[in-house]
């Protein structure tokens, strides 16, 4: 697989961790939901290094963060998935320079897509509540495939949404499951330098490093 878009006509990009900063809206909400079983709380820096598999591996890894029981799981769950419903846009900010950049893609001819592991819903919430959401002409989320991240399907579906192909296409996250999700799609990938650290990947500091893909 290249590392490099034969002609880049769309980047699609994760949301939490890559795109906007939302453990502070997550851990609210987690510790929310913990708290009416006795647990928590727990804060944004213990969120960030477990963002990424959707809901249920969030809440699982939460619970073993403060020591609780897993078999709560399906109760917590419910009870965060509410609790994050109510308010997922009160403490969420954007990284680096996503606007300016997103828009200039948009402007070079480049199709912008999301797809996360957050459900497409509240994907969508939470683009319009960070100004995003006009930048952006694709979403996928968690429930709008039958496997979500890493499974390349996922990826796919929104390439096929815009209308690309994976050749075309820059795939951008922060964790090693959209690293793994890119390689099983044949998507190149870039790292952004403030996830998780990956090998073997590309990074970028910037948004606006991509259009130096656009032939």
């Amino acid at each position: 697989m290249s590392t490099v878009p034969a002609q880049l006509r769309a980047a699609v990009f994760d949301l939490d961790g890559t795109l906007v900063d939302s453990a502070p809206d997550i851990a609210r909400a987690l510790s929310t939901a913990l708290s009416r079983h006795s647990l928590g709380p727990i804060g944004a820096e213990q969120v960030r290094p477990i963002l990424g598999g959707g809901a249920r591996a969030l809440v699982g890894e939460a619970i073993a963060v403060v020591g609780g029981d897993p078999a709560l799981t399906d109760a917590v769950l419910a009870d965060y998935t509410t609790a994050y419903a109510a308010e997922p846009v009160a403490e969420t900010t954007v990284h680096a320079d996503a606007h300016t950049a997103l828009r200039e893609l948009r402007e070079r001819g480049v199709a912008v897509g999301v797809c996360t592991n957050k459900r497409a819903g509240l994907t969508r919430e939470v683009l319009a509540g960070t100004g995003l959401a006009e930048l952006v002409d694709a979403v996928a989320g968690i429930d709008s495939v039958p496997a979500g991240k890493p499974d390349p399907v996922h990826l796919t579906t929104v390439l096929d949404e815009l209308g690309v192909s994976a050749a075309e296409t820059v795939y951008v996250g922060d964790t090693d499951v959209d690293a793994l999700t890119a390689r099983r799609a044949g998507v190149p990938y870039r790292h952004v330098a403030w996830g998780r650290a990956v090998d073997h990947c590309t990074t970028i500091t910037t948004f606006r490093s991509l259009l130096e893909l656009v032939v």
